[in-house]
């Protein structure tokens, strides 16, 4: 069960998100434990992203799940405030636009 005040910037995440026009679905895998809550599509990237409640920590399974994740080329972010989700948006923001100036 989400914490309520996890649930808080879980809902700032989606809000944000949807402001830019992102996908930003719940993740669940029924078989698996420690896999971050929220998917985000943005600007032809997907990028997992864990919510957890302001200054929460990963547990351990978490943090083996995200870097099997990492190993494998995903891309995957923590976020437990507004303003760490206002870098996150930043981010696809900024490396959305170079990767597209990059392109031929």
């Amino acid at each position: 069960m989400t914490h309520p005040r996890e649930r808080v910037i879980e809902d700032y995440l989606l809000t944000q998100c949807r402001a830019h026009g992102f996908l930003c679905l719940k993740f669940v895998s029924p078989a698996r434990r420690g896999v971050p809550d929220r998917i985000v599509v943005a600007l032809g990237r997907i990028v997992f992203v864990e919510v957890k409640r302001p200054g929460g920590q990963l547990r351990k399974l978490q943090q083996l799940t995200h870097a099997k994740l990492r190993r494998h080329g995903a891309e995957v972010h923590v976020v437990d405030d507004k303003p760490s989700i206002d870098v996150f948006i930043a981010h696809l923001l900024r490396t959305s636009s170079n990767q597209q100036r990059a392109a031929p």
